[in-house]
């Protein structure tokens, strides 16, 4: 029987030391070998295609540097732990990926006031956050940045969507995670082009001015080179012009110009139309008891109804709107005023999972119109990017507008006709709005310029806004300072909406790598019931508790009843 025992007891040495070295070299493996399996239902832990081609093609190093370190409330720990993770999966890609997180609160007083100083002439503002624990309440500020370095040049990477009044927070920091691999790529995309590509305003149709524009066109300049091209003074519109914008013309647009944009399109140009159907303003209404707004004629109706869209002469009213001021009364000799809805100021909240609309902030637009999609001969993907409310109306040409409608209580039985289409994006191979229109003659003259006319075109992309306000900020007549884009002065409220509508179209009109393919990725958020959570609380903290030691008692016992049953029979020897 001794002998026996012995013979067991080596079995038993022999399969832990087995066991043994499986685990250590699985653990040493595992230090050289990192290997990941998404199961998630939405594929959160993959990387796009396109993310991943950018990645491959790198051919020199990229340095990141995240300023997310530190001590965060859970929230923020979350979105610090998501870039994190992301940086390492684009890491395990290519090798040309380098990263570190730096917290821009280390330091004494004067170090981390002069590191603010510095952060904020590159325009990184940090985000105050109240933080109350058992210590008590504390604020603290906190840099959502990534700064990618590439050679001698930088870019900033906004890594938090900004908030939006009345959604959840999770519900922002979720969208913000969500965003992060499309971030991330874009970021290193941009820094990484030869060449940056050109995007131009045209003028000489009463456009907005250089003023009117600025705060877009400085955003534009991070990535792009911006120019104006005066229509007048070329024979055709360049082909190194990327994207062309035609924001909010006031004057027609000549058969002549009409050609040149017909062929900048036919060449595989993207154009963005951002047209007023009627030419209307708060200062028009106020200069007068009442005031009837004329169409906006300039001209491009029978262009973009070639191309698939049509622009009507209406407006939009929307009970989901900004506010404007009102005298009340007086107090002394100085009136009183209050803000009141201006329906004719609708504020756009985007329910869209379009990679150019998904997760904004609200945009606000004045006096817009809505817009129709119309059949075309040649197969064109029209895409509804922008619409009012459900509870919106229309009103048609010819409208008298007053401020009465400041003092009446709207009826809401009124405004019943549903989300009105505000700007919709055409891609395609579009037809010549000349085609079949152009004599031998002509056609001959063109040859002889070099400039032969085409009848179809390359593949573009058209966005069509019906609000040319859209793009414009506030100037300052005074100093000619200008207020950020989206900034309304009667609210005190700057809507991040328009900008970032814009730089997505833009960016999406260009994206030929695809990369903005993961703007699309929807994470879902599964938060709590912390209703059921409070409620059951108390069993779930015990059944983990107690669970693992009753599961570890009864696998022991069950040892010993198999070990008596096998070995504790007598030895007949």
């Amino acid at each position: 029987m001794a002998g026996r025992q012995v013979s067991e007891n080596r079995k038993v040495l022999t399969s832990g030391l087995l066991i043994s070295g499986i685990l250590i070299v699985l653990y040493i493996g595992s230090q050289w070998m990192h290997t990941t399996f998404d199961a998630t239902e939405e594929r959160r832990y993959t990387l796009t295609p396109a993310t991943v081609d950018l990645l491959e093609s790198l051919e020199e190093k990229i340095y990141i540097k995240v300023l997310l370190d530190g001590r965060f409330p859970a929230g923020f720990k979350r979105l610090q732990e998501s870039t994190e993770d992301m940086l390492h999966r684009f890491a395990q890609v290519s090798d040309q990926i380098e990263y570190n997180f730096e917290n821009p609160n280390d330091g004494t007083l004067e170090e981390v006031n002069e590191r603010r100083a510095q952060l904020a002439e590159e325009g990184l503002i940090p985000t105050k956050l109240r933080i109350s624990d058992a210590a008590g309440a504390s604020s603290q500020y906190i840099y959502p940045f990534a700064i990618i370095n590439y050679g001698t040049r930088s870019i900033p990477v906004t890594l938090l969507q900004d908030d939006i009044p009345g959604a959840d927070k999770e519900v922002i920091l979720n969208n913000s995670i969500g965003l992060l691999e499309y971030k991330l790529a874009d970021g290193i995309q941009k820094i990484k082009a030869t060449r940056r590509r050109l995007v131009a305003f045209t003028t000489g149709q009463g456009e907005l001015n250089r003023l009117q524009t600025a705060s877009f066109e400085n955003d534009l300049t991070n990535a792009y080179a911006v120019n104006r091209i005066n229509l007048d003074s070329v024979v055709q519109i360049p082909k190194d012009i990327k994207v062309l914008i035609v924001a909010k013309p006031t004057e027609p647009f000549s058969e002549v110009k009409l050609f040149m944009l017909d062929q900048y399109i036919m060449h595989g140009g993207h154009v963005i139309f951002l047209i007023d159907p009627l030419t209307v303003s708060l200062d028009s209404i106020g200069r007068n008891k009442f005031y009837i707004p004329p169409p906006n004629e300039v001209e491009l109706n029978p262009l973009l109804f070639k191309l698939g869209a049509r622009i009507n002469t209406d407006l939009i009213l929307d009970l989901q709107c900004t506010r404007i001021p009102m005298v009340v009364g007086m107090q002394g000799d100085k009136p009183q005023t209050e803000l009141f809805p201006w329906f004719y100021h609708p504020l756009i909240s985007s329910i869209s999972d379009h990679p150019i609309t998904k997760g904004l902030d609200r945009i606000q637009l004045e006096f817009p119109g809505s817009i129709d999609t119309i059949q075309t001969n040649t197969p064109i993907k029209k895409t509804i990017l922008l619409s009012s409310s459900q509870y919106s109306r229309t009103q048609l040409t010819p409208v008298r507008l007053t401020f009465d409608i400041l003092r009446e209580e709207p009826d809401p039985a009124l405004f019943n006709k549903g989300p009105q289409p505000f700007a919709v994006m055409l891609e395609g191979e579009f037809q010549s709005f000349y085609q079949n229109r152009m004599s031998n003659d002509q056609l001959k003259v063109l040859e002889d310029a070099g400039m032969p006319y085409k009848s179809s075109g390359d593949s573009s992309k058209i966005l069509v806004v019906t609000d040319g306000d859209i793009i414009k900020n506030l100037v300052n007549s005074t100093s000619g300072e200008t207020a950020p884009l989206g900034y309304n002065k009667y609210e005190n409220t700057t809507f991040t909406g328009n900008r970032d509508f814009l730089l997505n179209a833009l960016e999406y009109m260009l994206d030929e790598s695809g990369v903005l393919e993961a703007r699309s990725k929807d994470i879902k958020l599964r938060l709590l019931n912390t209703v059921k959570a409070n409620e059951e609380g108390l069993k779930w903290q015990l059944m983990n508790i107690l669970g693992p030691l009753l599961l570890i008692l009864v696998l022991g016992i069950l040892y010993q009843v198999v070990r008596k049953r096998r070995y504790g029979k007598p030895y007949a020897g």
